[in-house]
């Protein structure tokens, strides 16, 4: 499709259902805003996706929510990722262990995309990292996990093709820089995310593989002050760890989560 083709009426409902997901509870002139289209076609594909049980209308205020339909959906797409299931007892006992948020993150195009997360319930630090929630490869640890275990022609092709962010003063934008940092990651066995995609936070990853196959990152993330204490060596060995171990258990699954 090129620029000049018109939307298809499947494209425009994906829109739609996509704006009232960021909106969370939205009106309809709010998502005429956000997509672009007129009342009149907005209202009408808000009709048919509320049939079909994705989207529901407020009857006391008029704004419109995602539906329970939406949870199924994601539901059956775990229920099919059996690393999730492999991960889960071994990042209880890593959360338990280190007393941090343990993350578990599969690779889809140029981002990690978290599907599991075992939080600290003690813990009041909020991040960006929650199950759905999509992240950059060249600015987090999960992703620099990832690229280290390619090569350098296709990490480096990857990184210069992005449309990098100056997400805090630590990320790393130079391709110099972020070639060592790969080398770096290669040598400890595990990632580190100083900060570089959000202020205050750190973050530790390590890669989980199967047969040569990367399946999935894991992460302990938190406040860069605990994290990254002794520069991550005990939180790092700790993910590596928990990831070879996790790794040994998925070696019936082949590769669930491709990346770029």
């Amino acid at each position: 499709m090129t620029d000049k083709d018109p939307k298809t009426s499947l494209e425009k409902a994906l829109d739609v259902l996509e704006a009232v997901g960021a909106g969370r509870n939205v009106g309809l002139h709010a998502l005429t805003q956000a997509t672009g289209y007129p009342p009149s076609t907005v209202h009408r594909l808000l009709k048919i996706l509320g049939r079909r049980r994705y989207v529901r209308q407020d009857p006391a205020t008029s704004k419109y929510q995602l539906s329970l339909k939406v949870l199924e959906l994601a539901s059956l797409l775990r229920e099919g990722m059996g690393v999730i299931e492999v991960a889960r007892p071994v990042m209880k006992s890593l959360m338990e262990a280190t007393g941090e948020t343990v993350n578990l993150v599969v690779f889809e195009g140029n981002e990690a995309v978290y599907v599991e997360q075992v939080a600290n319930p003690q813990s009041l630090l909020r991040m960006f990292t929650r199950v759905g929630a999509r992240t950059p490869l060249y600015c987090s640890g999960v992703g620099k996990a990832f690229l280290a275990a390619q090569s350098d022609d296709r990490a480096l092709g990857y990184f210069q093709a992005q449309d990098k962010v100056r997400h805090t003063p630590r990320t790393i934008l130079n391709s110099e820089g972020f070639i060592q940092e790969l080398e770096r990651t290669r040598e400890r066995g595990y990632a580190l995310d100083n900060e570089e995609m959000e202020t205050g936070v750190g973050c530790v990853a390590a890669v989980i593989a199967s047969n040569g196959n990367v399946l999935a990152g894991l992460s302990i993330s938190g406040p860069a002050s605990r994290i990254l204490a002794d520069g991550g060596e005990r939180m790092g060995q700790a993910v590596r760890a928990a990831a070879v171990e996790i790794s040994q258990k998925a070696s019936f699954l082949s590769g669930a989560s491709a990346g770029f």
